[in-house]
């Protein structure tokens, strides 16, 4: 009876945080984030490193721009995707539909409402910080558990993906500006001369 009991406040309590969690990012309208990227793969004990900036709005639209270890651009209109490598000088343009999922779209680009997407299955207090744990309601091949860390006022600071194979991804939140006004080319899928683009069929 008391494990029963104290498993009905756990489910509270998780069900509270979560649900703050979601409420807070419904008045997030655009979104600026300067970041890096840690990703841990159970075969090889050194992470791979990446650090950028990552834009993101209401509607859809998403910028991230890697600038270390490559200079690599991956921009969407809300319809198309650009990848630009710009080392390389080449760009692969998709729909968009092809290169997102529901746990993207509600974990990084807010278009969808967490609850939609994930369920809460797990909470630790870390001291000052809490760390929120979700699974995907869908089965998605790239994501078993991730793992949300908030401060007091359930401000992001980092987010962990673990995939079915073990493979963590770590992206913390070095800044983060909310509602900015993004300028007009922002979001735009323009190229400098000379780039070569290869377009996937569909389009």
């Amino acid at each position: 009876m008391g494990i029963f009991l104290l498993l009905v406040l756990f489910s509270f309590a998780l069900g509270g945080t979560f649900e703050k969690l979601e409420e807070k990012l419904k008045g997030v309208r655009s979104v600026k984030v300067v970041f890096v990227q840690k990703t841990r793969y159970s075969w090889y004990p050194k992470p791979d490193v990446s650090k950028g900036y990552f834009y993101a709005t209401k509607d859809g639209r998403f910028r991230i721009e890697y600038t270390y270890p490559d200079k690599v651009l991956i921009v969407s209109d809300g319809e198309r995707i650009l990848i630009y490598n710009k080392e390389e000088g080449e760009a692969l343009l998709d729909s968009v539909k092809n290169n997102t999922s529901p746990v993207v779209e509600s974990l990084l680009f807010f278009s969808r409402p967490l609850g939609e997407v994930f369920e809460p299955v797990g909470e630790l207090d870390k001291g000052d910080i809490k760390v929120v744990i979700l699974r995907p309601k869908t089965k998605d091949e790239n994501v078993e558990r991730v793992f949300v860390d908030l401060n007091r006022d359930l401000e992001v600071l980092r987010v962990r993906v673990v995939d079915a194979e073990s493979t963590e991804t770590l992206i913390e939140f070095i800044d983060v500006k909310k509602n900015f006004t993004p300028s007009p080319g922002l979001f735009s899928l323009d190229l400098p001369p000379g780039v070569k683009v290869r377009r996937v069929d569909s389009l």
